[in-house]
C-alpha cells in the first residue's frame, strides 16, 4: 500500500477532525504557499528574446489552480519542524490509490526537483515558434502548466513532496477556506508528534479508532537516524520504501530500532567496564579530582571572535 502524508499543526486539530468519518484538508492557490518561486520553473531564460517572446505569447499566464501538498514520508524532521509546529502537531497518512479513487478528477503526482527548468519546455517552444500549429501551442501550454505545478528547485527536495491539483469538483467553502473532506476509507495512519501534548495524543488516538486507521507516536531516539513510530502496543516501526514496517530489530535495552542486525544500539552496547575505563582515563575528571578543573576551564584559550566575511 503506497501512502502519502499530510503534516498539520496541533492548532488545526479540531478543523481537520470536524466532520465524522472524514478528514478536512485545506486547499490553497500557489501564491499563498511558502515558496516565493512557485510556478517559477518555466522556460530557460537563456534561450534568447525571440524564443522567449513566443513562450510569453502562447503561455500568457499559468492558471492558478487549487492545490494541496503531501509528503512521501512521515519522518522528515524539517517537515515536522516547519509544518507540524516543531513536532507538537501530527501527520495523517492516506492510501494514495483509494484517495485517487475517491477524487478521480484530481491530478496527484510527485514533485520533481530540478537545478534548472526542463529542456522539454524549450523543445515545445521551438516547435510552436517554427511550425505555428495550434496543437503545438496547446502542447506547450499544457507542458508549462504541468511543470509549473510539479517541479520545484532542488533546495526543496527534503520535503519529498506530492501534490494534488485542481479541486473544483470536490472542495467546500468553510469560513472563507477551501476544504477537501477525505472519506475515512482513504485514511491509513495517524501519527502524533514527539512533543504533542497528552490531550492532543488522546484526541488523535480516538480519531484513529473511529476512522479505522493505525495510530502511532513519533519518537526521536539517540541512535536511529530518523524519527521512528511506536504503536499503541509499544511496538516500534520504521518508515522505509513507502511503508511503515517492522525494523530489522530493536535494542533490548532502550527498544529503539536498529539499523542492522544485533541486540543493542550503539549507546546501549557500552558496558560498565568501558564506562569505568573511559572515566578513569578522562583527563578532565583527573583535574576535577584535584580541584583544578574550574581554574583550567577559566584559563583555557577561547577562539578569537572573527567577524564573518
Amino acid at each position: 500500500m503506497k501512502l502519502i502524508f499530510k503534516y498539520f499543526s496541533e492548532i488545526n486539530l479540531d478543523h481537520v477532525l470536524a466532520r465524522d468519518d472524514h478528514v478536512g484538508i485545506k486547499c490553497a492557490f500557489p501564491q499563498d504557499y511558502n515558496d516565493p518561486y512557485e510556478l517559477f520553473l518555466g522556460i530557460d531564460l537563456d534561450q534568447g528574446s525571440e524564443l522567449l517572446a513566443t513562450y510569453s505569447e502562447v503561455v500568457q499566464e499559468v492558471p492558478s489552480l487549487l492545490t494541496t501538498c503531501f509528503s512521501k514520508s512521515p519522518v522528515v524532521a524539517p517537515m515536522w519542524a516547519h509544518y507540524a509546529n516543531n513536532h507538537r502537531g501530527f501527520v495523517i497518512g492516506f492510501d494514495v490509490t483509494l484517495f485517487q479513487e475517491a477524487f478521480p478528477h484530481l491530478l496527484v503526482r510527485e514533485v520533481s526537483y530540478l537545478e534548472q527548468p526542463s529542456e522539454d519546455l524549450v523543445r515545445f517552444t521551438e516547435m510552436a515558434a517554427r511550425r505555428r500549429k495550434p496543437r503545438d501551442a496547446m502542447f506547450l501550454r499544457e507542458a508549462v502548466r504541468y511543470h509549473s505545478y510539479f517541479s520545484k528547485y532542488q533546495e526543496w527536495s527534503y520535503e519529498q513532496e506530492v501534490r494534488a491539483v485542481n479541486f473544483e469538483d470536490y472542495i467546500e467553502d468553510v469560513r472563507d477556506q477551501k476544504i477537501l473532506y477525505v472519506p475515512k476509507k482513504c485514511i491509513a495512519a495517524i501519527v502524533a508528534g514527539a512533543k504533542s501534548a497528552d490531550k492532543t495524543k488522546a484526541a488523535l488516538s480516538e480519531a484513529a479508532a473511529k476512522l479505522g486507521a493505525d495510530f502511532y507516536d513519533e519518537k526521536i531516539g539517540r541512535s536511529f537516524p530518523t524519527p521512528y513510530l511506536v504503536a499503541g502496543t509499544g511496538t516500534a516501526s520504521v518508515f522505509t520504501k513507502g511503508e511503515i514496517v517492522a525494523p530489522k530489530g530493536t535494542c533490548k535495552e532502550c527498544s529503539e530500532p536498529l539499523k542492522s542486525n544485533g541486540k543493542r544500539c550503539a549507546w546501549c552496547s557500552i558496558d560498565d567496564a568501558e564506562r569505568f575505563n573511559a572515566a578513569k582515563n578522562n583527563p578532565l575528571r583527573m583535574l576535577d579530582n584535584h580541584g583544578l578543573l574550574d581554574g583550567y576551564i577559566d584559563s583555557f584559550p577561547r577562539r578569537p571572535r572573527v567577524p564573518y566575511k
